[in-house]
């Protein structure tokens, strides 16, 4: 499959002319099934020409307008990345690579086609296949055995093994079908995180849910389609650290279970457990900003093997995803370990002081306007507090 450079703007960097064409040969990108007078059937295919006309393959106009939005997805990719942003051939060459492989594959998979994300999903797996490509020589100093291995990392195919990763990873561990091929499936991903939200942290849930009346889609698609690729910061390496886990996780499990989609709605829960006390005090817009800029750095610098730990504490929530009772226990433990600088409780105890997270269970209608009223007080006192702080500073 030729990628069709040809119907970008001649003042593209990208741009490349047509190919001359052979004798009496046009080229297959440039048929207009549309135009087809009396429609009959094409033996090579074996399909209608109706269902050509449809048929995304044909369609110039489809081409050129896919081709455009993966470049302007592509020229934003990992800012400030020295491999693909500069003046130089290499970083021109790199981009082109991503978004050849990228529209192969989007035409390849029309069912689900290219959507937002998946270029940065790709990304990452280029930045780690090509620090380990190899350029093999034509000497003959090289041994049979030798060659054999090598031949593993020659970046003459590099572009062939990216797209086989690309499609496996993204098909076979879940990703695309339940996050990235309609929102049919991308709304049952979010009911099932808020059940197990609801499972392994109650007031988290009714915090985020009930009071906030925080929609979980509206910050949540992110989480899921990129993998906690921005969440996690600017690092790659740590990126490509957590990922190595989920894969590794993956290759472990059932082959008749996905697993990574769990494991990203466990660690995604594990993350706000983490923000838990400053989620306390948010409004709907604080909330908002807050979750879509994860203070990951503040994180790190708690506990620097913080993305080894959410992995362990995900699995850890992964193996009981199938009884409640433990994933109450377990998320008990989680608000010890990260959340113990508040205490919150229902009922007659809030009046008791101690250290660590008390979770109940659901509170009555009276003790919810009860607390309600005491919440909403200490939230205003404690933002007040903070203005102060702010203005006496300044």
């Amino acid at each position: 499959m030729k990628i069709p450079w040809w119907l970008l703007k001649a003042d593209s960097e990208y741009f490349t002319a047509l190919p001359v064409p052979e004798k009496d040969h046009v080229p297959r990108t440039l048929r207009r099934p549309t135009r087809i007078q009396n429609p009959t059937s094409d033996p090579l295919i074996n399909e209608p020409a109706e269902q050509m006309a449809s048929n995304k393959y044909f369609d110039v106009e489809l081409d050129a307008e896919l081709l455009r939005v993966i470049i302007l997805d592509v020229q934003r990719l990992f800012p400030g990345d020295s491999q693909f942003h500069g003046a130089d051939k290499d970083c021109l060459a790199h981009r082109r690579r991503i978004i050849s492989i990228l529209f192969v594959w989007s035409k390849c998979n029309v069912d689900v086609g290219y959507k937002q994300g998946i270029h940065e999903i790709l990304g990452l797996i280029y930045k780690n296949l090509w620090s380990e490509s190899v350029n093999i020589s034509n000497t003959n100093t090289l041994s049979f055995e030798d060659l054999e291995i090598l031949s593993l990392y020659d970046v003459k195919y590099l572009e062939h093994d990216l797209f086989c990763i690309l499609n496996k990873f993204v098909a076979n561990s879940g990703v695309m079908g339940q996050f990235y091929q309609s929102e049919t499936a991308l709304r049952g991903a979010i009911k099932k995180f808020n059940g197990y939200l609801m499972k392994v942290d109650q007031l988290l849930h009714y915090n985020l849910i009930t009071k906030l009346r925080l929609d979980t889609e509206l910050w949540s698609i992110r989480f899921f389609r990129l993998l906690l690729l921005r969440e996690l910061g600017n690092d790659l390496a740590i990126q490509s650290s957590f990922w190595d886990k989920l894969v590794a996780a993956e290759a472990l499990s059932s082959p008749s279970h996905q697993a990574i989609p769990e494991l990203l709605y466990f660690s995604i829960i594990i993350l706000l457990i983490n923000v838990k006390a400053d989620l306390a005090l948010c409004d709907f817009a604080e909330a908002m900003l807050l979750l879509l800029h994860y203070p990951i750095s503040s994180r790190l610098h708690l506990h620097p093997n913080f993305v080894d730990l959410l992995f362990q504490d995900a699995y850890r929530l992964w193996t009981y995803r199938h009884t409640d009772l433990k994933l109450y226990e377990y998320g008990i433990k989680l608000n010890e370990r990260y959340a113990s600088v508040i205490r919150v409780s229902f009922g007659a105890e809030s009046q008791s002081i101690a250290k660590g997270i008390r979770l109940n269970t659901i509170p009555s209608t009276c003790e919810i306007k009860r607390e309600n009223s005491a919440f909403e007080k200490s939230r205003m006192e404690n933002r007040l507090k903070k203005r102060v702080q702010l203005f006496l500073k300044n």
